[in-house]
């Protein structure tokens, strides 16, 4: 029996050896089960966030999905989705999105709509971490910290989850629950997973977005360009004035519908160098032939159209393009078959022939209303000496013994007979259409002789009529057409006349002025009331009775003025009589 005994000991130490080992064998198997059903769990919950996510092409698809989906997965309240914007700062989130699982309402928020949060980013989920999502878990926190949160809440339960991509910060889930309903370490776990899944799909649903954004800024700015393109195409085609524009070697590059006008094709001007166009365009300062015209320079030109007649032209040029050496301006149609580069010049043109002959008329009609004023004061002064003449002639018709007293009639028949022809010759050369001859005058000498003509008129008999030509610092020569200035004269002085009812003083003055002989005129009439003074030089503005004058005298003046680089100005009070001051570029030259 105790052989027997002896014999058992061994098995039964071996028996429970063996069973030592199969509980640890059991406790494996289970644990194994166990991480593997975590894992299936794991994959599964993958597979369903996947799933969920995959097909949200948009942000507000990509929320709701998320939202929906961490809701069914993790028992809360309510779920918010912030995201932060750079342009903002990267610690500042903006809610854009909210969930209320009880109720299962979810709100969204555009751009122009998002709701800052009022506070912080969580310190521990800055700087990202390395590697997954890494929740923040708070069991008890006051309802403020909820972005959700109401002030009759209570304490709650929350749980931050970063969505990040490549250490970068997206935004954040806060995931709120009331305090006695904490969050456990398992619904860490889920959320782990989750967020890492949806930090991937917000990636690229955030950069699909801004590559639409600016797929559509770029589809509207392309359309807007159109449309300035093409506004600003109508506007050169539909201009007054004929607009060119010019390479760096003068050759014409664009030519709108106007600059067709002198009679050839668009066609025709383009790739020719405009300068050749011009009449005598080497005197044009600062533009050589194969160049580029001077930059914001105004000046005259003339042009042989292709009917080969002069048109007077005001050409404006200015730089549009190449300014900028580190920066060449785009390329333009045409520039390349030039074989140029591709700065270029805008040429600005405007046809003054109309209008110049227009103002010829006009200035021409406004004399010949001056000349019938002369003509009534005319025909009384030659009436004088006619009836002189008569006389002596009956005289001497008569018979005369004394030679002596025959020779002294007709020598007053003689003088009285200049007399006349010196007044009709002056009349007749005022009288004639004027081209604009441009001369070398000396006002010293030619005022006096205009006014000769002005004080045979019976407007004039009783003014008295003064000089001061300033002798000591004579000549005051000037450049300008001699008729211009007698109408000038003329108009100031018969409406200064006019506003003395034929009686005063009225004196004409020289003087210098820096680089300007100023000419004035003085009267002592009642002077130019206040309310009217600002439109004394406007055409047609006239304070005579209707018939009595046309309005176009003294803008008739300064035009003229203006004409020759001068200027005019007037100064009056009320009884003191007007003072006009015109003030003309003093000449250089000598004759």
């Amino acid at each position: 029996m105790g052989a027997d005994r002896d014999d058992i000991s061994p098995e039964l130490g071996r028996l429970k050896e063996l069973e030592a080992k199969l509980d640890i064998y059991k406790s494996t198997l289970t644990e194994i089960y166990e991480q593997y059903d975590q894992k299936l769990e794991e994959l599964s919950l993958v597979r369903r966030m996947g799933d969920a996510l995959r097909s949200s092409r948009s942000l507000e698809a990509l929320s709701r999905s998320l939202l929906e989906t961490v809701a069914h997965e993790v028992a809360v309240d309510r779920l918010t989705l912030m995201l932060t914007e750079e342009r903002k700062g990267p610690e500042k989130l903006f809610i854009r999105a909210a969930y209320w699982a009880d109720q299962e309402i979810f709100s969204f928020f555009d751009a122009s709509r998002a709701v800052p949060w009022s506070r912080n980013i969580p310190e521990p989920l800055l700087p990202p971490a390395e590697g997954l999502t890494t929740p923040l878990t708070i069991l008890s926190a006051a309802p403020e910290y909820d972005p959700l949160g109401r002030p009759e809440d209570g304490p709650r339960s929350l749980i931050f989850l970063p969505l990040m991509v490549r250490r970068r910060l997206l935004g954040l889930t806060t995931l709120s629950r009331p305090a006695e309903h904490p969050f456990a370490p398992e619904d860490e776990r889920m959320l782990v997973i989750m967020g890492d899944q949806a930090g991937s799909a917000l990636s690229s649903v955030l950069l699909f977005d801004d590559l639409s954004r600016v797929n559509q800024r770029l589809v509207e700015s392309e359309s807007r360009a159109r449309q300035v393109s093409n506004y600003l195409q109508r506007l050169l085609e539909t201009a007054n004035d004929a607009m060119f524009t010019l390479n760096d070697r003068g050759l014409i590059t664009y030519a709108n519908r106007k600059a067709a006008q002198w009679g050839w094709r668009r066609e025709e001007m383009l790739g020719r160098e405009f300068r050749s166009f011009l009449v005598e365009p080497e005197k044009i300062a600062g533009w050589a032939a194969g160049a580029a015209p001077p930059a914001d320079e105004v000046f005259e030109a003339v042009l042989i159209n292709a009917a080969g007649e002069p048109r007077n032209l005001i050409l404006s040029t200015s730089r549009v393009g190449g300014e900028d050496e580190d920066e060449p301006a785009a390329p333009r149609p045409g520039d390349g078959d030039f074989g140029v580069s591709y700065s270029s010049w805008m040429v600005l043109i405007s046809d003054l022939t109309e209008r110049k002959y227009l103002e010829r008329q006009l200035i021409h009609s406004e004399k010949l209303a001056s000349i019938g004023i002369l003509a009534a004061g005319v025909a009384h002064e030659v009436g004088n000496p006619l009836s002189a003449i008569s006389g002596y002639a009956q005289i001497l018709q008569a018979g005369i013994d004394s030679e002596e007293e025959r020779r002294e009639y007709l020598e007053a028949i003689v003088n009285q007979t200049g007399r006349i022809q010196k007044i009709l010759h002056e009349l007749l050369d005022y009288s004639r259409p004027s081209q604009g001859v441009l001369e070398l005058l000396d006002l010293a000498e030619t005022l006096p002789r205009t006014m000769s003509m002005i004080q045979a008129q019976r407007v004039f008999r009783d003014i008295e009529v003064s000089y001061d030509l300033d002798e000591e610092h004579r000549p005051h020569l000037v450049t300008m057409d001699r008729d211009h200035l007698a109408q000038i004269t003329i108009i100031i002085a018969m409406n200064a006349a006019q506003a003395m009812g034929g009686q005063g003083r009225f004196s004409v003055s020289l003087g210098r002025d820096g680089p300007y002989v100023r000419l004035s005129f003085q009267d002592s009439g009642p002077g130019v009331p206040p309310e009217i003074a600002g439109r004394l030089f406007d055409p047609f503005f006239t304070t005579k009775s209707p018939g009595e004058g046309t309005g176009l005298g003294l803008s008739i003046c300064q035009r003229l003025v203006d004409n020759c680089q001068g200027r005019i100005e007037f100064k009056s009070a009320p009884g003191q009589g007007a003072n006009f001051i015109i003030s003309l570029p003093e000449s250089t030259a000598r004759p």
